[in-house]
């Protein structure tokens, strides 16, 4: 048997026609590449401080672009403020390439100085005009291995950093709103309205024009008892308290996890508190609103943690965010574990990182598809600002999510991470995609692939020149497969074999045509080129494992494909108008106190689709201030649940419903027109009743 096809069989080398790979060997198409911080591309990013919206990550060439566009002139002018610009720009990838960090303004800075120390005085003006207008500032970084937690913790926190705020005013207005009902009540009462209370409710700067006392003697007579049923208030002040933890709650920063253990710990640590938060915002929401019935609600607030602990209601919760290092721990156990948390019920935003594209970790994206309501995103490191839109709706999502990165960080490091995780994506062994679970009923509207390069083929194919016999110049069609990847990884060097020389050509094929061949029958080996320290073009053979392993990656990336077609058919045949939803955290901004709010009474028929011009009260949102029943108690009343209604609108005067609208706490009182078209000073009656038809 031919050395060439038994090493490809057994991966046995004989004689010396087969050598182990160098280290120094790579892929043929890297040879394109050279110095990458002469390139302009997505990379360095820059995490923007402070982002309103969206994912706040912007590549450095795309700001450095908007900037020249706002202050660079036509002319020579122009084209020399361009000219230094950009060489800070380069210089601030040499600066990060060289493993220095900083925000952008500090590594502008930087750069800068170097031009200015080679360019005098004229640069020096340029480019502190140039720094002065820089659009954005943030930490920068460049495609390396901390760059998959750095994005997505930004992206995370982003997103954190406005729910937080959002649920923290949430739980501040009604904490305000529930404490005004009782410091209301309290005014009311003949402890509220003695000349101590009274003097403390007045500015100190005004305190001496009052006789405290005097105005204690005048308000005694209408004073009284405080008017809150002792039920009600005990139950707003548990609430204020309740809602005073919940504070506490979300000011916990302990979000970030090293394990999918440690986080569940903590989201079962943090489980009582949170459901407690929101049983006190259901109750403030409905007492503020006056819609709180004890009947109805009662037992609807004290149902279970568990059964409060809806995806809506963690959806106004910070979720927790796991990193999962593979280069840290790896294998069957940890992948368990990953997916004990995404099933766990816990809001965990997952980032697990890879530095193998080819093996089974860089399978469990698609595997997690099929969990069904975990959102997944696949990305290269390379990729990932092109994916960040995926990236800002995972975090965003109401439930568990799967962020799966190749760093692209081998042992070998012989080539930028940059370019070796470009090239699992070209290589189809790490395609960028993400499965969104609320986007749509079904795949064709839930996933979504970024197919990348030459999206028809099942591998990319570009254009390689080099210097063949003869020295003359060759150009041939170099296809871009998963053993081209390989060739980077020094774990699979056993899987390849170096040809010296020109040997065996007539028994050596591109792998790209022998996939489906029968190495036996043909009696010709598969290998892929690739170049040497020297840049010398080498021929390396492949064994049948890694053929193998080549041929599962092309099945799936035609699977994946299959899938993306189903996705092109429903736009295609979508009207315009068509808007699919990008994720499952809307539901975060409706009312906590829908939550017990479906066995609350409907309002009474009596109260749906009122004419204005008829008296009426909203006697749901009643907040119970005695005002209208202290003015008129034959004509207003309250029922069972102490909340007013009008209970004979004879029985009074236009003037007492104007003047009880005036005075009520929460505007629910309508008076509608006068019945006694005759009574006195109606003009001036249905002004001030304009207010509250």
């Amino acid at each position: 048997m031919d050395e060439p096809v038994l090493f490809h069989l057994a991966g046995v080398r004989l004689g010396e026609s087969l050598t182990p790979v160098s280290p120094s060997l790579l892929p043929a198409l890297f040879a394109r590449f050279g110095d990458l911080t002469r390139l302009r591309y997505d990379f360095p990013l820059v995490l923007i401080d402070g982002a309103a919206d969206g994912p706040g990550v912007r590549p450095l060439s795309q700001i450095v672009d908007e900037l020249l566009g706002a202050i660079a002139e036509k002319g020579i002018a122009g084209d020399r403020m361009r000219r230094y610009v950009l060489r800070v720009e380069r210089g601030i990838r040499g600066l990060l390439a060289a493993g220095q960090g900083g925000t952008l303004a500090a590594l502008w800075a930087r750069a800068a100085e170097d031009v200015i120390s080679a360019r005098g005085a004229e640069a020096a003006a340029d480019l502190a005009r140039a720094a002065a207008a820089l659009p954005v500032d943030g930490e920068v970084i460049d495609c390396d291995e901390s760059t998959p937690l750095r994005f997505v913790r930004h992206v995370w926190r982003s997103h954190q950093a406005r729910r937080i705020e959002a649920l923290r005013r949430r739980i501040d207005q009604a904490s305000l709103r529930l404490a005004d009902l009782v410091v209301a009540d309290l005014q009311r009462s003949e402890a509220g309205r003695r000349p101590d209370r009274l003097r403390a409710a007045v500015g100190a700067p005004h305190r001496d024009l009052f006789d405290f006392d005097l105005m204690a003697h005048l308000l005694a007579k209408p004073s009284g008892p405080p008017a809150l049923p002792p039920l009600r208030r005990h139950r707003i002040e548990e609430t204020l308290v309740a809602l005073r933890r919940g504070r506490a709650v979300i000011a916990d920063d302990r979000l970030v996890f090293g394990s999918i253990d440690a986080a569940l710990a903590a989201f079962r640590e943090r489980r009582p508190a949170m459901a407690q938060t929101a049983r006190a915002l259901a109750v403030a929401e409905l007492e503020v609103e006056g819609r709180y019935v004890e009947s109805a609600h009662d037992g609807q607030v004290t149902r279970p943690d568990v059964d409060w602990l809806t995806p809506e209601i963690l959806a106004l919760f910070p979720d927790l965010l796991v990193q999962v290092d593979t280069r840290r721990e790896a294998g069957a156990a940890v992948r368990a574990q990953l997916l004990e948390g995404l099933t766990s019920g816990a809001p965990l935003k997952v980032l697990f990182e890879t530095d193998d594209a080819i093996g089974v970790d860089g399978q469990l994206a698609t595997s997690a598809m099929g969990l069904g309501e975990v959102f997944v995103v696949q990305t290269p490191s390379a990729h990932l600002y092109r994916m960040a839109g995926a990236v800002a709706a995972a975090v965003a999502y109401g439930g568990p999510s799967l962020i799966s990165v190749f760093t692209g960080v081998t042992d070998r490091g012989a080539s930028p991470a940059y370019l070796v995780s470009a090239a699992a994506m070209t290589s189809r062994a790490f395609p960028a995609f993400s499965y969104d679970p609320a986007a749509g009923p079904d795949w064709r509207h839930r996933f979504t692939l970024d197919a990348g390069p030459q999206p028809d083929r099942i591998w990319p194919t570009y254009a390689f020149s080099y210097a063949g016999a003869a020295r003359r110049r060759t150009t041939t069609q170099l296809a871009f497969t998963v053993a081209d990847l390989a060739l980077c990884d020094p774990r699979r060097s056993a899987h390849f074999a170096a040809v010296a020389g020109d040997a065996w050509d007539d028994r050596l094929a591109p792998l790209a045509d022998m996939l489906e061949a029968d190495v036996k029958a043909t009696g010709r080996a598969p290998f892929v080129h690739a170049v040497d320290e020297g840049d010398q073009l080498r021929r390396v053979l492949v064994d049948q494992r890694l053929v193998a392993a080549t041929r599962r990656a092309a099945d799936a990336w035609k699977r994946l494909r299959e899938l993306d077609d189903l996705k092109r058919e429903r736009l295609m045949a979508a009207p315009p108008a068509e808007k699919v939803a990008t994720n499952g955290h809307a539901a975060a901004e409706a009312p906590v106190a829908a939550a017990v709010a479906a066995e609350a009474p409907a309002a009474p028929a009596s109260e749906v689709g009122r004419d204005p011009d008829e008296a009426y009260i909203e006697t749901a949102r009643c907040s119970t201030c005695n005002e209208c029943t202290q003015l008129n108690p034959r004509m207003f009343a309250y029922n069972e649940n102490k909340q007013a209604y009008i209970k004979d609108i004879s029985a009074g005067s236009y003037r007492e419903l104007v003047e009880a609208a005036e005075s009520c706490q929460v505007a629910i009182i309508h008076p509608g027109k006068p019945r006694d078209p005759k009574e006195p000073g109606l003009e001036d009656l249905l002004q001030r009743a304009e207010a509250f038809r």
